[in-house]
C-alpha cells in the first residue's frame, strides 16, 4: 500500500513539473563560470529536474548500499560470536566430562573380561 502511495506522489510531481516547464517556454539569459548564453526556461527546468532526480538515485543507492554493508557485518559479527561461544561450550562440556578409555594395542581386554564373566568358571 504505502510503495502505491509513493509512486502516485511521484507521478504527479513529475506531471507538475512537465506542466511548469512547458507552460514557460521564454528564454532566460543563463552564466554558469564561463558559460553563457540564452536558453528556453522549459530546457532549463527539465534539465535541472533530472539533474536532482539522478543525484537523488545516487543518493538513495549510497545509503542503502552503507545499510546494507552495517547489516552484513552486524551479521558476521554475530555470526562470530555464536561460533566462539559453542567453541566454549564445547571445550568446557569436554573437560567436565570424564576421558573416554580409547581402545589401543596396549589397553586390549576380551569381551568377557570387560563385562565381568570368568572364563574358567565356564
Amino acid at each position: 500500500m504505502l510503495q502505491k502511495i509513493r509512486w502516485s506522489l511521484s507521478l504527479i510531481a513529475v506531471l507538475v513539473v512537465v506542466i511548469v516547464a512547458f507552460q514557460n517556454q521564454d528564454a532566460v539569459p543563463l552564466t554558469i563560470l564561463f558559460f553563457s548564453g540564452e536558453y528556453p526556461l522549459t530546457l532549463l527546468l527539465l534539465g535541472c529536474s533530472g539533474v536532482s532526480f539522478v543525484l537523488g538515485c545516487l543518493m538513495t543507492a549510497w545509503r542503502i548500499r552503507s545499510r546494507h554493508k552495517a547489516q552484513s557485518a552486524r551479521d558476521s559479527k554475530a555470526k562470530t560470536e555464536s561460533n566462539a561461544k559453542a567453541k566454549k561450550e564445547d571445550t568446557s562440556a569436554k573437560a567436565a566430562s570424564p576421558p573416554s578409555k580409547k581402545k589401543g594395542l596396549g589397553n586390549n581386554r576380551s569381551a568377557e573380561e570387560s563385562i565381568g564373566i570368568d572364563q574358567e568358571a565356564t
